[in-house]
């Protein structure tokens, strides 16, 4: 007997029974162990929701080549990477050191900018010097993003780049 759409509803609207909880919990694990949950995605949600509740702007990675896949486990570490947005460009480059700890320096395209740092729970913040140059020494290894504020126009919505992996 081939069930009808209406069996198929009345099936539905069952209570969740033994058969069902296996069939999830199978369905779970084949997922976790096929196509396992980002270890970064939570922070990626933070970073997100506060940019919502800024109502800032986001910075775009500039890049001349396509990311060649999105999910795996082999990857390069860049060392140098370059935001943009609406006129203002950020290039950061990062130097690791032998231990957990890089050091960021960076090049904003215009000069009088506030460079603020966010990593792990801490923010810290320094201001670009005449020719756009800031540096934050001592950086833990992990997410980073950076807030960029113009000074010269204190009415403008601050800049966010998304987190990149130091």
């Amino acid at each position: 007997m081939t069930p009808t759409p209406d069996h198929e509803f009345l099936l539905a609207a069952e209570p969740i029974d033994a058969v069902d909880e296996l069939v999830l919990a199978e369905l779970r694990e084949a997922h976790i162990h096929l196509d396992p949950m980002p270890g970064d995605l939570l922070d990626r949600i933070k970073f997100a929701m506060s940019v919502a509740s800024l109502e800032a702007q986001v910075a775009e990675i500039v890049s001349g080549s396509t990311l060649a896949s999105v999910r795996g486990a082999d990857y390069d570490r860049a060392d140098t990477v370059t935001f943009a947005r609406d006129g203002l460009s950020v290039m950061v480059t990062i130097e690791h050191g032998e231990s957990t700890l890089s050091d960021v320096i960076g090049w904003v395209s215009e000069n009088d900018v506030e460079v603020e740092l966010r990593e792990r729970g801490r923010t810290r913040t320094t201001t670009t010097d005449d020719e756009g140059r800031f540096s934050f020494l001592g950086v833990e290894r992990g997410l980073a993003s950076f807030v960029l504020r113009r000074l010269s126009a204190p009415d403008a919505p601050p800049i966010i780049t998304p987190a990149i992996e130091l």
